[in-house]
């Protein structure tokens, strides 16, 4: 009789909660190509289940080895092996776990998964969100499936909508405090992190972290300009499936883009890191902030990208610096940009009308108690100092350290978390009877950081006004 091999897909993750496991597949967290559609799914195992898939590693083994595991765990007795071989060969045909008649088999037909293009999972979760497929299962508590970590606040260029002050921008996270925050995040199950600056390729043990995060099986996203890029990070990128990068594309003219950064050159070493990646199978994804700098060129940005095969998010929502300054929101859309924008897209890309049409969709279903976003519901971040801060861009709200409390602890018992989680729509008063209420995503950060007093319920007019704008270009339609 052969001997079977099993792994776990590399392109999925595995979580053991205790009385349950969870698999998933990275859609919530990567990037992919433009037109792919490679989805697993999700799935909720049981307690015996998570035991089993724990003695699987990404790499395959064979059953033999498998049973020595597991015998540590179950009581051996008739038919155990039998009982595990066809719980395995389940999820295999799931595409959570892989198998073959050799260790190469193994690995090879986690390609024919890949390239198969499908569906394995027979329910609708297949389609949602991660952390609305936890919620399910944690109820009221809330889990944190991701957090972005700032690995350096010290950058090599200073471009102008940086919600950053520049003068901030000096710090990098000790290799001590990121092996703690490792441990932690591991600790807490969770399942992603996003790392970051400032630009996080300046850090010296940028490649160090990567390799640590492979190793705890973390998917990872990097935002970066890209600018100080090499092989050697190449490499270590490649050997990670669950890890892709963003980076930011301002123009496709040097003058443009480079007067943004006011770093000369950057356009081109952008562009040549982004073909780098392309070429190594490294996912990788642009955003354009849309500025006044840039609205009459963001366009040949988006047919580049289309041209590599990758996606690329016009984002039009600048928000303050966390110090309340407003000096870099001056490059700010006018309201008459802002409408000529919105309107143009609207007719002519069907990707972003769909988007506009879900978000109108999903903010009807909405109700006065529920959440404002997923600040301290499914994510939290961490700055190069250890403080821990509610969301991307808002460090001045302080809520813990991880040097003096553990992340869990900051999670679960933080006043100024709870404070913050229990934030719901209605608390929003001046907005309960708004009419364009549907068309408008309230955000905390942008409030505060525009706010001279830091408050998260000071309306902010300029994103008033936009939610007016895409309610009159909708209704126009």
């Amino acid at each position: 009789m052969l001997m079977k091999y099993y792994s776990i897909n590399q392109l999925v993750l595995f979580r053991h909660f205790g009385d349950y496991g969870y698999i998933t597949d990275n859609r919530n967290f990567g990037y992919t190509l433009l037109g792919e559609n490679f989805t697993l799914g999700d799935e909720i195992i049981s307690e015996e289940g998570a035991d089993i898939v724990s003695c699987l590693k990404k790499t395959p083994l064979s059953i033999d080895e498998i049973m020595d595991k597991v015998v540590e765990i179950f009581e051996p007795e008739a038919g155990l092996r039998s009982s595990v071989i066809e719980f395995l060969e389940l999820l295999c045909s799931k595409g959570f776990i892989l198998s073959g008649e050799s260790a190469e088999d193994c690995i090879n037909s986690g390609a024919v998964v890949r390239n198969g293009s499908q569906r394995f999972t027979e329910d609708d979760s297949s389609t949602i969100d991660t952390q609305e497929f936890l919620s399910k299962y944690y109820g009221e508590r809330p889990f944190p499936a991701s957090i972005h970590v700032e690995i350096a606040s010290e950058c090599n260029e200073r471009c102008v909508h940086c919600y950053i002050p520049h003068e901030f921008k000096q710090d990098l996270m000790d290799e001590n405090l990121f092996n703690l925050l490792l441990r932690q995040a591991i600790e807490l199950n969770l399942l992603h992190i996003t790392i970051s600056g400032g630009e996080p390729m300046l850090h010296p043990r940028f490649i160090d972290f990567l390799k640590k995060c492979r190793k705890a099986d973390m998917s990872v996203n990097i935002l970066s300009n890209l600018t100080l890029l090499n092989d050697e990070m190449i490499e270590e990128m490649k050997l990670n499936p669950l890890l892709s990068v963003q980076t930011s594309i301002y123009s496709m003219q040097e003058n443009i883009h480079d007067g943004i950064t006011h770093q000369k050159g950057s356009l081109n070493k952008t562009i040549a890191s982004v073909i780098k990646l392309i070429e190594n199978h490294v996912p990788v994804q642009i955003s354009c902030p849309l500025l006044k700098n840039n609205v009459n060129s963001y366009q040949k940005v988006k047919e580049w990208a289309t041209e590599q095969n990758i996606s690329v998010g016009i984002d039009y929502s600048i928000i303050a610096q966390y110090n309340h300054n407003k000096n870099n929101i001056n490059c700010r859309l006018s309201t008459e940009d802002l409408k000529n924008f919105i309107s143009e897209q609207f007719s002519s890309d069907s990707t972003f009308r769909d988007e506009i049409v879900k978000e109108i969709t999903e903010r009807r279903k909405k109700t006065g108690d529920d959440y404002i976003c997923s600040v301290c519901n499914s994510s939290i971040c961490i700055g190069p100092n250890g403080n821990v801060f509610p969301c991307v861009g808002w460090s001045s709200k302080i809520l813990g350290n991880i040097k003096s409390h553990s992340l869990q602890d900051i999670w679960l018992n933080s006043e100024a978390v709870k404070q913050l989680r229990a934030i719901r729509f209605k608390d929003f008063v001046n907005c309960r009877n708004c009419s364009s209420k549907d068309f408008c995503t309230i955000c905390m950060v942008r409030n505060s950081n525009e706010s001279s007093s830091g408050d998260q319920f000071e309306l902010n007019q300029y994103f008033c006004n936009m939610a007016k704008i895409k309610k009159e270009i909708y209704n126009g339609c």
